[in-house]
């Protein structure tokens, strides 16, 4: 078992500049010759993209706000404005007096869905009017890109012309501390999609953090904005607000959902780390050794942390084949089903999964990022949990008596019947 808590960051490039950190997550350059661009900005404040729209605006882009509305038509519908300095059919304009504004009937009951596919209809029609242009959607407040974006990217693999720019999430460093790590549902905010939407802020949060090529940290430093910095993976770049040339910075690299996907995968996720002055903390949780079942149960609150979140993965000896997901976001635990570990990604990349983590480890194994605001004393509990929670070397024998439908008892937290 290893532990590593509070990790400074120390080798970590500064992340207050415009372009830092290395970027190896997506492909990098200025993508001549590469066709029609879409870059996407995804944000849970509203305010937040207004911001990114006003700083869009006048560059050489034509910039399309997406919201959805559930209850308007038969499933809803999807409405497109356009923001930027070009009419949405192409054709330049020195300024729109008023927005082009297009609603658009949604295909199907799912928002997400229903989503990527007038996206995808939208990139095909820029591309034809515009063959070496630039399109920035800023995505519907509260989308979970990771949920969009993948089948998306694959989609415009296949359609001419077309290639997907870079992948922003923004966040409020004032706000970032309550809206991730307490519990605040987005129907208190006006976000939800419809009456049984139960998410809430912080998940969003954390898996726009994770998946994002480009983060758009905006506001003063602080634990807010230390937060921000542990979270974003090491390879995405970060901006410190909308006065940096964030369509610069869309355009320098070309989404890879493969790579964004492992980032936020709970077999692969990994701890990044970084400033400590505030009081956030990150703590890297790994072991080759599965949970015991029942202490799980008991010490779940302990595992979790106050005022934290948590990412990663755990195996059962009663499931030895299965990916079991841990997430801590908003104040709530979520337990799932994240599919084999045969089909899961290679823990910190496969490039490094020989040599890297828990004894080099690829298969079954517990692995669980924390991040918060913690004193010594709150982190030393959760480690102290973990180790607790683990299957000691002379319980392995009594792991037969978990074997069969549900013989751990834990079915009601992974959706069996």
């Amino acid at each position: 078992m290893t532990l590593d808590s509070s990790r400074p960051g120390a080798d970590r490039p500064s992340s207050r500049g415009p372009h830092a950190g290395p970027h190896t997550g997506a492909h990098r350059g200025p993508h001549a010759g590469a066709g029609h661009r879409i870059a996407l900005i995804s944000a849970v404040d509203p305010a937040l993209l207004d911001l990114a729209a006003l700083s869009l605006h006048g560059e050489d882009a034509l910039v399309i706000a997406a919201t959805i509305h559930p209850d308007q038509g038969d499933n809803g519908v999807i409405r497109l404005s356009s923001t930027g300095s070009q009419a949405p059919d192409g054709e330049s304009s020195p300024a729109l007096a008023e927005p082009a504004v297009l609603d658009v009937d949604m295909p199907t009951s799912c928002p997400t869905c229903s989503l990527r596919e007038v996206l995808l209809a939208v990139a095909e029609d820029r591309a034809d009017d515009e063959p070496n242009g630039v399109t920035v959607i800023l995505l519907p407040p509260a989308i979970e890109i990771v949920h969009l974006v993948p089948r998306l990217a694959e989609e415009l693999e296949s359609v001419a012309g077309v290639a997907l720019a870079g992948v922003a999430h923004a966040v409020l460093t004032a706000t970032a501390v309550d809206e991730i790590l307490t519990h605040i549902p987005l129907a208190d905010r006006g976000l939800a999609w419809g009456e049984g939407d139960p998410r809430c802020t912080g998940e969003v949060h954390m898996l726009g953090l994770g998946y994002a090529d480009v983060i758009i940290a905006v506001g003063e430093e602080g634990a807010g904005a230390d937060l921000v910095e542990h979270l974003r993976a090491h390879d995405a770049l970060l901006l410190p607000g909308f006065d940096a040339p964030v369509l610069d910075a869309l355009l320098s690299v070309r989404h890879d959902a493969r790579a964004a996907v492992a980032r936020v995968h709970p077999a692969s996720t990994r701890a990044w780390g970084g400033p400590v002055e505030h009081g956030v903390r990150t703590l890297d949780l790994a072991s080759d050794r599965p949970f015991h079942p029942e202490r799980l149960r008991e010490l779940v609150a302990d595992l979790a942390g106050a005022g934290m979140c948590a990412r990663g993965c755990f195996w059962l000896p009663s499931r030895p084949g299965r990916v079991c997901a841990w997430e801590v976001a908003g104040g709530a635990v979520t337990v799932g089903d994240a599919g084999s570990w045969d089909e899961a990604p290679a823990p910190w990349g496969e490039e490094e999964a020989p040599k890297a983590g828990a004894g080099g480890l690829v298969g079954p194994r517990c692995h669980l990022v924390v991040t918060g605001i913690a004193d010594d004393a709150a982190c030393e509990r959760v480690r102290e949990a973990f180790s607790r929670i683990l299957l000691r070397p002379d319980e392995f024998v009594t792991a037969l008596a978990w074997s069969g439908p549900d013989g751990d008892a834990m079915d009601d937290w992974f959706g069996g019947d």
